[in-house]
């Protein structure tokens, strides 16, 4: 078993995780957007599309981190909220951005992301948690 303190490092951890992570989503999205080649192969494929992937992952961190009352159910629901509200924010600073604008299809992405990934971290959850091991708790083998 783990102590208290044990615990507590392994929360701040996994927010720590989380602050990173949603960092390296609004760096992406805020950042000047140039002639590289990088930059070109993104433009190619289409911006809007690297929202799934991105907001999917945002959401699913949420629903492994957030400690709500209530079901996992709700958990995954305010990780979609939380990963979605995020996102359009996002999207509203992007017009103050000198190479980015607003996009409304960018919106539709960054929410159907946060969906995808509220309902996997959902569905990991409810596996783990049916296995006997809380998707929370680190699996610890000696």
């Amino acid at each position: 078993m783990f102590s208290p303190r044990a615990s507590r490092a392994r929360r701040r951890a996994a927010w720590t995780l989380v602050a990173a992570y949603a960092a390296l989503v609004a760096y992406m999205s805020l950042r000047r957007f140039g002639s590289s080649p990088i930059d070109r192969a993104i433009d190619h494929v289409g911006r809007a599309y690297f929202h799934l992937p991105a907001y999917a992952g945002l959401a699913g961190l949420l629903v492994l981190t957030l400690r709500t009352k209530g079901s996992l159910l709700r958990r995954s629901g305010w990780a979609f909220l939380i990963a979605t509200g995020y996102g359009w924010a996002l999207e509203v600073a992007q017009m103050a951005a000198p190479t980015r604008s607003f996009n409304v299809q960018g919106l539709l992405f960054d929410a159907a992301g946060a969906a995808a990934g509220a309902l996997a971290g959902l569905a990991y959850t409810a596996w783990r948690t049916r296995k006997g091991t809380p998707a929370s708790a680190p699996t610890h083998t000696s």
